[in-house]
């Protein structure tokens, strides 16, 4: 999916983040809605008053944020740079339970996203082909996904409506915003004259990236709800991230050098064995200590903190 994205917005140079955007969300909207009409899906939206979805809209913007910040984003930064700081949301997801939960990572895992965060930044000081505005767009996708899942936590408990029915959401309500954003940004007037409109490779590319973008929505969705478990999870996600940035470089002329393909393989590989949620361990109070109870899944050992009463 990322691939067709990338070949959309840097080989046929379609960069109108509003246009292809509202068609990406657009495609995964009436793909839903041909699912659930074919049984493949139950009804969204069906039990759920407009309270209850209203109450989805900051998780919304933030949706409509993160997709046309990384479409900005990606249409000037490699791949596997892309996905690489991209694993910063990690460390904002981390950070947020720290402060909204009282949970911490274990000693291995916080080791594991401090790797990421000056990996980061020595892929971006390192990085031959630098372009300021990419890495600008980068900053603002990772801070609204971060925030996107910042505002899921804070409203589990109180949410109701499920993984489908907010991507259902965030669909329609990203084609009803870009698709005036197009007029208003000007990306609908310059489009007219995009030298490749009538050329079907960017059609086959449009629609093939819409519609593996929802597939690969609805597959991640089915294995968050399973009984897999988070560290797993993550470990997958890592995985498939090195397996894209390494498919990448079979398609794509993507300058590298030695000390910037080190920090990537370094950022990647740290990723993969960091847990976000995994590795995670209650405080809890007992006689005037606060102790971490959970065991790691690396270390297999207790960490236990003293605290003064």
């Amino acid at each position: 999916m990322m691939v067709g994205t990338k070949y959309v917005l840097s080989v046929l140079k379609f960069q109108y983040p509003t246009i292809f955007q509202g068609w990406q969300t657009l495609v995964g909207f009436l793909m839903l809605s041909l699912l659930v009409k074919t049984k493949h899906l139950p009804p969204l939206l069906e039990d759920y008053n407009r309270t209850e979805i209203a109450l989805w809209l900051p998780g919304m913007i933030f949706f409509v944020l993160s997709i046309y910040s990384g479409s900005r984003a990606l249409s000037r930064l490699p791949i596997p740079v892309f996905l690489s700081l991209h694993n910063l949301v990690t460390v904002i997801s981390c950070t947020a339970n720290l402060i909204l939960h009282r949970k911490l990572t274990s000693v291995f895992s916080y080791g594991m996203l401090m790797i990421l965060i000056i990996t980061s930044v020595a892929i971006g000081k390192s990085d031959p082909s630098f372009v300021m505005d990419g890495y600008f767009w980068m900053c603002v996708h990772v801070l609204s996904t971060g925030s996107l899942g910042i505002y899921l936590k804070l409203m589990r408990g109180r949410l109701k409506l499920d993984s489908s029915d907010r991507l259902y959401c965030n669909y329609l309500y990203s084609v009803i915003v870009l698709t005036p954003c197009s007029y208003l940004l000007g990306d609908a007037l310059e489009a007219v004259n995009y030298p490749f409109l009538y050329f079907y490779e960017f059609y086959m590319g449009c629609i093939m990236s819409g519609v593996f973008g929802v597939f690969l929505s609805l597959n991640f969705i089915r294995l968050q709800d399973s009984d897999m478990d988070s560290s797993y999870l993550s470990t997958v996600t890592g995985a498939a991230k090195i397996i894209t940035s390494l498919l990448s470089l079979l398609f794509f002329d993507i300058k590298l050098t030695g000390s910037h393909s080190f920090w990537l393989l370094m950022n990647h590989l740290a990723a993969v064995v960091c847990k976000d949620s995994g590795g995670l361990v209650d405080i809890r109070h007992r006689g005037g200590l606060v102790q971490l109870t959970k065991q790691n899944a690396h270390t297999q050992e207790y960490i236990r903190v003293p605290v003064a009463s």
